[in-house]
């Protein structure tokens, strides 16, 4: 009897709803979630960070076909899935054929069609070009298409019409002639990786001024982050967790000095092993984060998942920029792709200090599902004029769209759950959007 009056009362506490959420709310009106999805689907977004390889330099490759589509994550994919290096080479470094390319690809991609990468790519070539699959009977017709699209201003009207992308961030260098809507970020590895003769004389060449002291040194990073201020940048992007550890720590000049005298005393092709120049590249660093400063300009920080292979995953935890968060409160510090897999510890690095900004960028394409739930995390952790919500991370502007339309799919679904448990209100989840995927990054890098 006992355990059929304990049955009843399971059954029963079943049948209750469950709320994961404090009601704070009432009840929306029907028909929210449309509403909510039609709102954010029409928005315009800053875009802040992609790898696009412009149509002027695509018409001089040899990826002007089916292969654009794979660039960046989808070949990552496929040498994950085991292609030989020798066979990625031929890749970007023949003029093939798309069947001959196939040929290549083909083995490999059935091993990986699967990853969110690669479904990317599939959604964008059915949604362009009408196609269903990437087969051996496809990339010939696939790649005509895109042949004839971008003969036209495809290109522009993809991302300024489809995707309503307001401005856009790319890394590395800005865009002749897109000037208007594209804004760039630049990286100073050449200084952050320093670890040979070679690298400071080539340094000395650039600028046409000899680099004897560290203070040479020194100056010479002044003047490259000055150039480019002038030249339009918006933000410093560092990218050194691909090559070493996110610890930069507080080095004295001293020992410094030590290690820029071995450098410059050594042979041409001597390199230093990473840690043991570390002092030296650590020191730069903060004296970046010095002009930084000084010139009120956001550093955007890879974090989480490096691209390619081999890498030390490690090297970019976000927990190793702590004493940076604290060393500098005046530098706003944007920490890209989410952190992926470290979404908990920038969840508490986020709230801990209000100098750290979370951009999900690229980690829509990583893995949808993580995204999803550190989405959640994120709004109950962490204040929202903190959160930025997209940047494809992408080399392909078809690839661009479909993660957007994948990211907004997501949000509209994270914020309608939301409203349906009462914790925010419909007018409250239609501004969180605004804010993630336009107002913050707008007011961030001072575009408006």
């Amino acid at each position: 009897m006992k355990y059929r009056i304990s049955f009843i009362l399971l059954i029963l506490t079943a049948s209750l709803p469950v709320r994961a959420q404090l009601q704070i709310k009432p009840p929306p009106a029907q028909g929210f979630e449309r509403r909510i999805r039609k709102y954010i689907d029409t928005l315009s977004i800053i875009d802040t960070h992609e790898h696009l390889v412009g149509p002027e330099m695509l018409a001089d490759g040899f990826f002007l076909d089916f292969s654009l589509l794979l660039l960046q994550n989808g070949y990552d994919d496929l040498i994950s899935a085991g292609m030989p290096d020798t066979l990625y080479d031929k890749l970007f470094n023949e003029e093939l054929q798309p069947s001959a390319k196939w040929e290549i690809v083909e083995p490999w991609w059935q091993n990986s069609f699967n990853t969110s990468f690669n479904r990317i790519i599939l959604y964008g070539i059915r949604h362009f070009y009408g196609i269903d699959d990437l087969n051996a009977s496809t990339v010939g017709p696939l790649s005509e298409k895109i042949r004839k699209a971008y003969e036209t201003n495809w290109f522009d009207r993809i991302l300024l019409d489809s995707c309503r992308i307001k401005y856009l961030i790319k890394d590395g260098n800005h865009m002749p002639g897109r000037d208007v809507y594209v804004k760039y970020e630049k990286r100073f590895d050449d200084w952050l990786l320093l670890r040979s003769k070679f690298g400071i004389d080539s340094l000395a060449i650039q600028q046409l001024d000899p680099i004897y002291s560290i203070d040479d040194l020194e100056k010479s990073l002044t003047l490259a982050f000055e150039k480019e201020l002038k030249k339009g940048m918006i933000a410093v992007k560092v990218f050194t967790s691909y090559y070493r550890t996110l610890n930069f720590e507080k080095v004295d000049k001293e020992s410094a000095k030590k290690v820029f005298r071995s450098l410059v005393n050594g042979d041409m092709d001597f390199r230093m092993e990473m840690k043991d120049a570390k002092p030296l590249q650590d020191y730069l660093f903060h004296h970046l984060m010095s002009l930084a400063l000084k010139y009120d300009m956001p550093v955007a920080i890879h974090t989480g998942l490096q691209a390619g292979k081999g890498k030390i995953i490690d090297d970019s935890n976000p927990e190793h920029l702590t004493n940076l968060f604290a060393l500098y409160p005046g530098i706003d510090f944007v920490l890209y792709h989410g952190s992926f897999p470290y979404g908990g510890e920038l969840s508490a690095l986020a709230k801990n200090y209000r100098n750290v900004y979370i951009d999900m960028n690229w980690a829509w394409a990583v893995s949808p599902t993580y995204t999803r739930h550190h989405l959640n995390l994120w709004l109950e952790m962490v204040p929202v004029n903190r959160l930025i919500a997209f940047g494809g991370d992408a080399m392909a502007v078809e690839n661009v769209y479909s993660e957007l339309i994948l990211a907004r799919n997501i949000i509209s679904d994270v914020l309608s759950e939301k409203v349906r448990e009462g914790y925010y209100s419909e007018d409250e989840a239609k501004k969180i959007g605004k804010m993630i995927f336009h107002d913050n990054a707008a007011r961030l890098y001072k575009l408006e």
